[in-house]
């Protein structure tokens, strides 16, 4: 099993950073011969009885259960679950050999993000947010089909549709309580978030010179004078660069970077997935990176947050069980990548190429960073929610209807496909609520931190508290238990949502 799932890691990322059809081949066999070592039917049946006598460990419980699982899904669904992985691969080689042409040239995600973030110009603006979006339209049909083969598969396993099995199933929590949550905490931040939006569209609309109700999909992601980011980027020289704070940021906190087993491929190339990804190969070894890096403030987030997830992964200790030789949970390893990815803006990793009156307005913007991306999750998880609920709805109209709620846009919302370049939904799907029990718990980690070792990223005890309180343990023990061991309290969204409202 170690060996196939090393094998399946290796495949993955070679398809992920080049999609060609022979890797594609090397990845859906990889696939199938992990799926071959869960089809003995004589070992399931021996887990199905120790499970059905029960476990008084509550761990081992736990581990039995979702190998039961995993048996159950080759042996009992085994040709379903090939059927929708093909489709995965197929919708995936097409999306990531796609080439966006604006202009005459082939552009880029970041090159596009680049001028939505600088460029005046109102009609180019609009023609490279229409090529960037458009890249929905390559897939949007076929991911519709996958949904509706997952939702089939679903009702299999006694499930309304795809998105509740997967929450619950595979993330343990049930769409009741990731309503309350997600309610919880949305209602909470809600006046403060609905005055941040209101701040941003005076200052797009001054900056535009046109009314707030003109304002268009194509005017958002502007760095007005009013942004500080746009000075710190500015500040920001090249692609190397954004390698070097991220780099000397960890080697401040204990972590040699270089020395560590971590492979980077950072650039855009052609056939490479334009989107950002940690790959564990083999725990507590060999950790990579893809990203297609740019020289602003979003790349050094990005490599910052993928980082997080590396030396996680290189943490993990070897000698554990195989089944524990993995992150606490996923959402675990995203609120340590994101507590990573906020370095800039909670501490001084800067200081060396920034003023300090620039940077003391810069890290204000964790506040409204941190509402908005309350209101894009919210968005991102609905969406998915009533997509598989009904996948045969108008969906653009789905988009805009969510888009308006969560990110306050007005009735001028392109009705479009830019729902099918959300990455999650084609290989991750129900996989965004992670993220947002993640940033409660990046928050809750963070201060706990900063309590005993000050500013993490000026004391490389910063490792050591990490890799023995939470990195070494792996699976071993329970998300919610790691964050009482470290900050003793449970989970809650209360340090997050004081980051936003105090």
């Amino acid at each position: 099993l170690q060996i196939a799932q090393h094998n399946l890691e290796l495949c993955a990322w070679k398809f992920y950073t080049n999609s060609s059809q022979e890797n594609l081949e090397e990845y859906t066999q990889a696939q199938e011969e992990m799926s071959k070592l869960y089809n003995n039917e004589d070992l399931y049946k021996k887990f199905k009885n120790i499970q059905n006598e029960g476990l008084e460990d509550k761990h081992l419980s736990k581990q039995l259960k979702k190998l039961v699982r995993d048996f159950y899904d080759e042996i009992e669904s085994g040709t379903e679950l090939k059927e929708l992985r093909d489709k995965e691969n197929k919708i995936a080689a097409a999306y990531n050999s796609h080439v966006m042409i604006l202009n005459g040239q082939p552009v880029t995600p970041a090159n596009i993000l680049l001028i939505l973030e600088g460029d005046m110009d109102v009609e180019f603006r609009k023609k490279a947010y229409t090529t960037l979006v458009s890249r929905g339209d390559v897939i949007a049909d076929e991911l519709v089909e996958l949904v509706k083969m997952r939702n089939a598969f679903a009702k299999t396993k006694g499930y309304d549709n795809f998105f509740n099995y997967m929450i619950e199933d595979t993330y343990e929590i049930s769409p009741q309580n990731l309503d309350k949550l997600l309610e919880g905490v949305y209602s909470r931040i809600q006046p403060a978030s609905s005055a941040i939006e209101k701040e941003r569209r005076q200052d797009l609309a001054q900056a535009f010179g046109i009314d707030e109700n003109d304002l268009r999909d194509w005017h958002f992601g502007l760095l007005t004078g009013k942004d500080p980011s746009k000075e710190v980027t500015a500040q920001i020289k090249s692609n190397e660069q954004v390698e070097e704070i991220a780099t000397k940021t960890y080697k401040s906190m204990g972590y040699d970077i270089e020395n560590m087993g971590i492979t980077l491929d950072l650039y855009p190339r052609e056939n490479k997935n334009t989107h950002g990804f940690a790959f564990c190969i083999e725990p507590g070894e060999d950790a990579r990176i893809l990203a297609n890096l740019t020289n602003n403030i979003r790349s050094l987030d990005t490599l910052l947050h993928e980082l997080g997830h590396c030396v996680y992964d290189i943490g993990l200790d070897k000698n554990l069980p195989f089944l524990d030789r993995d992150c606490a949970s996923p959402v675990m390893t995203e609120a340590i990548a994101m507590m990573m990815g906020d370095l800039p803006k909670t501490e001084n990793i800067l200081n060396d190429i920034v003023q300090k009156n620039i940077l003391d307005e810069f890290k204000k913007e964790l506040r409204k960073d941190e509402a908005r991306f309350v209101g894009r999750s919210l968005q991102i998880i609905e969406f998915e929610r009533e997509l598989y609920k009904n996948p045969e709805q108008d969906l653009k109209t789905l988009w805009k209807k969510v888009k308006m709620k969560y990110l306050y846009r007005s009735e001028n919302t392109e009705l479009n496909n830019e729902w099918a370049t959300i990455p999650h939904y084609l290989s991750h799907p129900g996989y965004y609520q992670n993220y947002f029990r993640a940033g409660l718990i990046k928050v809750q980690i963070y201060n706990a931190m900063t309590k005993v070792l000050g500013n993490i990223t000026e004391n490389t005890d910063s490792a050591k508290f990490l890799n023995e309180k939470l990195f070494k343990l792996g699976a071993s023990k329970d998300e919610d238990e790691i964050v009482e061991m470290i900050t003793g309290k449970p989970t809650s969204g209360d340090d997050f949502c004081a980051r936003i409202c105090n």
